[in-house]
């Protein structure tokens, strides 16, 4: 649902701007989109392209948004779209020339999704400037988007009706808090600094908050592009996290394959008569390998992950065994203990096992091999899982009313929700369940779960 003639109109104002007189101001504006970020990773704008893939024309197009929105010169009056409209305007529709002159009175800003109508508009609320939410025309965007998203982009109105331009950038909620929380930094050191100014000519003057915002967002596409493009790219370039087992060691799936030399009802009498053998069931031949005593303690890696494996017993799992094929497979997840595995097997059954073939596996090079671990869900009718995973979330969710949660100063989601502090926290929360859960079930082609029950408990419905 796009205004007629505005993606031409676009294109035209993109290849016309590329000429020599406007060439040196849209350079300056991309430099400006571009330059911090490549001197921050130390990459170029080539490789920046290949990072993003098809994200990469959203966020050109936001910094060519930008330029069109952009004032040159000490004046302020230099600007690409009226010289366009000027000597070019005569090729293009009327909707079309309303919409270019929309886009240069317009500002980048941030904006939360309350409600959708797929395939015909959004209804979203400016998290910047406040207000009341708008209804927008976009039928792509919220056939894609979900409840409580957060966007960048611009809103215009044409013909009395609201539009996105075309490009906006998704937030997560956690990077979109910090930009936020940026802005209000800047827009009260602004504050304070005219106050300042203001009484050196002794003028009191009552600055309004919503008009700092409002010019602060005029200069500050910036911010909102190179903050999502750091995000991507952080999460790009970031090594993959060093994994680690409750003992501390470095993650590496081990395998040892003793050849059995002995009869095979000897070798799981032996495996019986060895406390850290746990048989799994009496009809499999698979015995689970514990640690004995009270489990490790448990290793803190602020910069990597632990793997942590208990049995229902408390014992920390440290290995698996299996017989088949002739064979005692050992299996565990750390060389350090395939080494203990061995010398405690070769010694309890000596004279039943040979000497083992060994291997090893890192867990890059089994996410290559398995990409994609088939969940539950698979397995399952569509509409079994999606009954499954609403009746977890239903008492998962009932429980966690009741429970002190971290985030909210160890009170429970009830407690909180009796204090103003606490009532901003707790919708914070059920916007990222409900936002969370939106993605994951359009993924699985899944009705969402519906958490409107919480907001209604909690008394904060009135607040969505």
């Amino acid at each position: 649902m796009r205004i007629p003639g505005a993606d031409k109109a676009v294109a035209n104002i993109m290849k016309w701007s590329a000429k020599d007189d406007w060439r040196p101001y849209r350079e300056q504006v991309f430099a400006q989109h571009f330059d911090i970020i490549c001197d921050r990773f130390d990459i170029t704008e080539e490789e920046i392209t290949d990072f993003l893939g098809d994200s990469f024309g959203m966020y050109f197009g936001c910094v060519f948004e930008d330029f069109l929105a952009t004032r040159f010169e000490e004046d302020g009056e230099k600007n690409v779209i009226d010289e366009y409209l000027k000597r070019r305007g005569w090729r293009e529709k009327v909707p079309a020339k309303r919409y270019l002159e929309a886009i240069k009175n317009s500002v980048m800003s941030l904006h939360e999704v309350v409600d959708l109508n797929p395939g015909h508009t959004m209804t979203v609320r400016d998290l910047v400037l406040g207000g009341d939410p708008v209804t927008v025309e976009e039928k792509l965007g919220s056939e894609t988007a979900v409840r409580w998203d957060r966007i960048a982009g611009r809103i215009v109105t044409v013909n009395k009706k609201n539009y996105f331009t075309g490009a906006m950038l998704l937030f997560s909620q956690e990077v979109s808090d910090e930009v936020l929380a940026g802005i209000d930094e800047m827009v009260k050191n602004i504050k304070k600094r005219l106050r300042r100014e203001a009484k050196k000519v002794e003028e009191h003057v009552n600055f309004d908050d919503m008009d700092l915002r409002a010019m602060f967002l005029r200069s500050s596409a910036q911010l909102f592009t190179s903050t999502w493009l750091t995000d991507a790219l952080d999460q790009s370039l970031a090594p993959m996290p060093e994994v680690r087992n409750s003992d501390g060691e470095e993650l590496l799936f081990s395998e040892a394959r003793f050849p059995i030399s002995g009869e095979i009802s000897e070798v799981i009498a032996g495996l019986g008569k060895i406390d850290e053998f746990d048989r799994d069931d009496l009809e499999e031949l698979r015995w689970t390998w514990l640690g004995l005593g009270s489990p490790s303690a448990r290793v803190a890696d602020e910069e990597g992950l632990t793997v942590e494996t208990d049995h229902a017993s408390g014992r920390t799992v440290l290995g698996g065994i299996e017989i088949a094929k002739g064979a005692l497979i050992l299996s565990t997840n750390s060389t350090t203990r395939a080494d203990q595995g061995q010398r405690l097997l070769l010694s309890r059954l000596e004279g039943l096992l040979g000497q083992p073939l060994t291997s090893h596996q890192t867990l890059e090079s089994m996410l290559d091999e398995h990409p994609e671990t088939p969940s539950i869900e698979d397995e399952l009718p569509a509409e079994v899982a999606e009954q499954a995973i609403h009746s977890y979330l239903e008492n998962h969710y009932r429980q966690t009313l009741d429970e002190p949660l971290p985030f909210l100063d160890d009170k429970t989601p009830r407690q909180a929700a009796k204090t103003k502090k606490g009532r901003t926290q707790v919708i914070s929360w059920l916007k990222k369940l409900e936002n969370s859960e939106a993605r994951r079930a359009a993924g699985q082609g899944q009705e969402p779960y519906d958490f409107q029950w919480m907001w209604r408990e909690l008394k904060i419905d009135d607040l969505s």
